[in-house]
């Protein structure tokens, strides 16, 4: 078994409201981590009136039964560790039943203005389904959620390759035959956890958060509350910024990992830091923003984010409350959706142009098609306006608050 158990490494997202031209979202990004994965689903337990109607849904209890009765017929099974894992998966039908009770109850008197639109729609975290009538709404927010579950499931015990399998892959062996005892150790402790007043999706939710966390993949619930903690003083001094005294809202910059496990930061990175700091102290924006998570090489322990700031304090003279951090985004895709989450979230303008710095080649990356394209395949909508920047190292760049939509199928930074 010591050949299974990973090296311990230290890892660990808020909820916005409805943002409006120029004002800052009131946001909750500080949450559980199942609550950040699936907000869906912590809204349904923490509301009393659908907690109830759904465990007294024949049609889940039923479900709920069958799901247990899956489970327990794979015990003992062979064709690991697909047969142990796959019993826990939504299926297509499963997803179905569910969304028709959700949908019922979401058509009733009273249940659509107390959850969906006192709560799920302000929040802002299902933003991609606004424009569908109630019922519709929620359907496919739990589709979202179980779809979400099953990636889960399906890459961290399973073993499938996620979507950027060099930095965010299962940290265990499934070929390993003492595998077999990880999972059959991971589902009877979540069978344990069984209670009286589960609502129909607590099992799988507990199975899939435990994945993460037994894979050191809980990187979303780090450095939470994230207005918090080092951003707290740049937050409080955002609100005194006499934004008229600046050709541009915001310097946004944008992590380059090393692929060593001892650089702090990649090459580009440092190149990118000073070029920030140049336009710092020209007056070009009163505050940056660094996006980066714990990312190159895997698992590594230094954050992006974090190191940049630490840079721009220590060698650039750049002061502590002029810098904001988003110590999650992995991907270029999630660089430009975080960032947008935090202009919405502080008294940092939307109206107004931020300016995104980089090095010549990810500036034609970042402006271009491809990133474009990624940002609809990945994301489902741009994450915010690019235009050209006043020169070949930067670009304009406006939030738009779709990225406030959760996203679970990237579970290491929704």
């Amino acid at each position: 078994m010591a050949a299974l158990l990973p090296q311990p490494s230290v890892a660990r997202v808020e909820t916005p409201a409805a943002p409006s031209q120029g004002a800052a979202v009131a946001s909750r990004f500080d949450s559980s981590l199942a609550e950040l994965e699936f907000p869906l689903l912590a809204a349904l337990r923490a509301d009393p009136v659908w907690a109830g109607a759904l465990r007294k849904d024949k049609a889940l209890a039923g479900l709920v039964r069958d799901r247990a009765n899956r489970v327990a017929a794979a015990t003992g099974c062979t064709a690991l560790p697909s047969c142990r894992v796959d019993p826990w998966l939504w299926t297509e039908a499963d997803i179905a039943t569910v969304g028709k009770a959700l949908s019922t109850l979401a058509g009733k008197p009273g249940f659509a203005r107390s959850l969906i639109a006192g709560k799920l729609r302000p929040s802002r975290h299902f933003a991609l389904h606004e424009a569908l009538e109630d019922p519709a709404f929620i359907a496919a927010a739990w589709a979202d959620a179980a779809r979400g579950m099953n990636y889960v499931m399906r890459v961290y015990a399973a073993g499938e390759a996620p979507r950027y399998p060099k930095i965010d892959a299962i940290i265990f062996d499934t070929a390993q035959p003492d595998y077999a005892y990880v999972l059959a150790a991971q589902e009877a402790v979540t069978r344990a956890q069984n209670r009286a007043d589960d609502l129909f999706f607590d099992p799988a939710l507990r199975y899939a958060t435990t994945l993460l966390i037994t894979n050191e993949r809980d990187d979303a619930a780090s450095h939470r509350p994230l207005l918090g903690g080092l951003n707290a003083a740049t937050v409080e001094a955002l609100k005194g910024i006499d934004w008229t005294h600046y050709p541009y809202s915001a310097l946004l910059l944008f992590g380059h990992g090393p692929e060593d496990a001892v650089s702090r930061t990649g090459v580009m990175g440092h190149l990118r830091l000073r070029l920030a700091a140049d336009r710092f102290h020209r007056g070009l924006a009163p505050v940056i923003i660094l996006s980066g998570g714990a990312v190159h090489p895997s698992r590594t322990r230094f954050n992006e984010a974090v190191e940049m700031r630490e840079e721009l304090i220590r060698h650039y003279d750049v002061p502590a409350d002029r810098i904001l951090i988003d110590p999650h985004a992995r991907h270029t895709t999630t660089n430009l959706r975080n960032v947008s989450r935090l202009i919405l979230m502080t008294a940092i303008p939307d109206d107004k142009d931020a300016l995104i710095l980089s090095t010549p080649e990810t500036i034609l990356y970042i402006g271009g098609a491809e990133l474009a394209d990624r940002n609809k395949q990945e994301l489902g909508y741009l994450p915010g306006r690019i235009g050209p920047g006043p020169d070949a190292l930067s670009l304009t760049f406006r939030p738009d608050a779709l990225s406030f939509h959760v996203d679970p199928m990237d579970p290491l930074d929704p």
